[in-house]
């Protein structure tokens, strides 16, 4: 019984393919991105150890949190507000086996991830397999991939809301990300950053799964202290499960307070400015109505250019203070977000659902639709440029001349027209809306690495560079910071970055980029140059 369940579940995670490309996917690109951006030089002659030694287990951890936490939540939370798992609990399927067939598959999809990782690490990365720490690895991902699960099951416990969920499923992992040695490898934190990272079980998880692949270190790699902290969540997790979990979606709460108004027609054919108005408003209250999107959408990058420059301070990217470059890049991912990834999956599920054909058949011109579409996304992305410039202007001392204003409001106007019409394009040539979406994404973060968004400074390996430069995404990114940087350069000048860094044996930091160090300390990203 518990294999079949094992098995269906399995099948419709694979059916999926943003979640296949969210989940088994993203980890591997991220570790061969970060792999050519970094670079794989040996930091101890005498073992042959590499830098990816250090790269590939944090991201494994990643996976497995992802896998068990992120995408068991969404699932979950899904199967019970469609009703599935009420259906399925007045069947003869005992419900113990339900919420094992769940777990099972989830410990399926983490072991593909974590196998992948380790295999692309072998061949390509020359990572060592410590054998006398196996043991230790394999009892620590299991620890991991437990506490994970439970944590999972509490929060859908706790939480009533779908789009809640899938906010915080996906949004709270990454943010916890940074601040765990996993995004930022090596890096020294703010106290009270640091705190907070070593508060939640992902720190703990990403710290005993590199010391037990770590061939510099003594020992059998058993980490007493990190298993208990994952263990004590789990724990808790299981506790809160058990106490609140719900085979059905508990009813929302309504108020009487919220009474619509009769609808009146207006006489005569509505004006057009009038039909693009009442379009960006239903988008809009579809953008209010899903957390996850607003949050990746316009939060993420203001949360990216706060936590990044706070940590890293007044660093040099390509001459130019980092502050100021990552709000120019955070801009570039505002607008691709905005206009490529979600008008592409929002416009091919109104399709899917029959809506365009609906609206077809009114007096709604189909221009009217997608210049809706279009003004949304400028007025989502401008307001998430004006709160970023805010933010690094009052908080990191970023200068905004009045100049520059005309300049950035081009380069946005440009970039989402031109973001548009390639999402337009995906529309066009993909039928689901699913596969838009992980067509959409799975090009797009690519790029982001490939293109100063989220890689910064130094220079990329010619193939990579080459690919950046082809797309659009570079030129915007570059355009922004022409027009904020100081100096008035038209473009920016990369340099090379140094090589042969040595990495600390116990902890896997590095230098930043081009071997810069703040305050004595080095600097060193999984989305920056070590």
């Amino acid at each position: 019984m518990i294999p079949k369940l094992v098995r269906h579940d399995i099948v419709a995670f694979f059916r999926s393919p943003a979640a296949v490309v969210f989940t088994v996917a993203m980890p591997l690109l991220m570790t061969v991105i970060v792999g050519a951006a970094v670079g794989n030089q040996i930091v101890d002659a005498r073992t042959g150890v590499r830098v990816m030694q250090f790269v590939v287990p944090v991201m494994a951890v990643f996976g497995v949190a992802q896998v068990c936490f992120g995408t068991l939540a969404i699932r979950l939370s899904d199967l019970r507000d469609r009703g599935w798992l009420k259906r399925l609990r007045g069947t003869p399927v005992p419900a113990w086996a339900v919420l094992t067939g769940l777990v099972g598959a989830s410990l399926v999809v983490a072991v593909v991830t974590v196998a992948l990782l380790l295999t692309a690490g072998l061949i390509f990365y020359d990572v060592q397999m410590v054998w006398r720490t196996l043991p230790a690895l394999l009892l620590t991902l299991l620890a991991g991939a437990a506490c994970f699960t439970a944590l999972g099951f509490a929060m859908v416990a706790l939480v009533r809301n779908g789009a809640a969920v899938q906010l915080l499923g996906t949004g709270l992992l990454l943010a916890l990300a940074f601040v765990s040695d996993i995004m930022l490898v090596g890096a020294r934190l703010p106290a009270w950053l640091d705190a907070i990272g070593w508060i939640f079980p992902l720190r703990h998880l990403a710290d005993a799964v590199r010391d037990a692949m770590n061939p510099l270190l003594p020992g059998t790699g058993f980490r007493g202290g990190h298993l208990a902290v994952l263990a004590a969540w789990g724990i808790g997790g299981a506790v809160v499960a058990v106490w609140r979990f719900r085979w059905e979606r508990p009813p929302t709460r309504t108020t009487a307070a919220g009474v619509a108004r009769p609808w009146t027609a207006r006489p005569g054919r509505p004006a057009a400015w009038r039909l693009v108005t009442d379009q960006v408003a239903h988008a809009l209250v579809g953008l209010r109505r899903d957390p996850s999107t607003a949050f990746f959408t316009m939060i993420l990058p203001v949360l990216l250019l706060a936590l990044i420059s706070l940590i890293f301070g007044e660093v040099q990217v390509s001459g130019v203070r980092l502050p100021a470059f990552m709000l120019g890049a955070m801009i570039t991912y505002t607008v691709g977000v905005a206009s490529y990834v979600n008008l592409a999956e929002r416009t091919a599920g109104d399709r899917e659902r029959g809506v365009l054909k609906r609206l077809s058949g009114t007096p709604l011109p189909a221009w009217a639709y997608q210049a809706g579409n279009l003004v949304t996304a400028l007025l989502v992305t401008s307001v998430t440029a004006a709160v970023l410039a805010t933010v690094a202007v009052l908080g990191f001392g970023v200068r905004i001349e009045p100049a520059m204003i005309a300049g950035m409001l081009g380069a946005i106007v440009a970039g989402v027209a031109c973001f548009t019409v390639l999402g337009a394009l995906v529309v066009a040539f993909v039928r689901k809306q699913q596969t838009v979406g992980a067509l959409t994404l799975g090009t797009f973060l690519p790029l982001a690495f490939v293109s100063d968004v989220f890689v910064m400074g130094g220079e990329l390996p010619g193939v990579l560079s080459t690919i950046g430069d082809l797309f659009p995404l570079k030129h915007l990114s570059h355009t922004l910071l022409a027009v904020l940087d100081p100096a008035g350069r038209p473009a920016m000048a990369v340099g090379r970055p140094g090589r042969g860094r040595r990495l600390d044996a116990r902890r896997g930091g590095g230098a930043g980029p081009q071997g810069k160090q703040v305050d004595g300390r080095p600097v060193s990203s999984g989305l920056t140059r070590w």
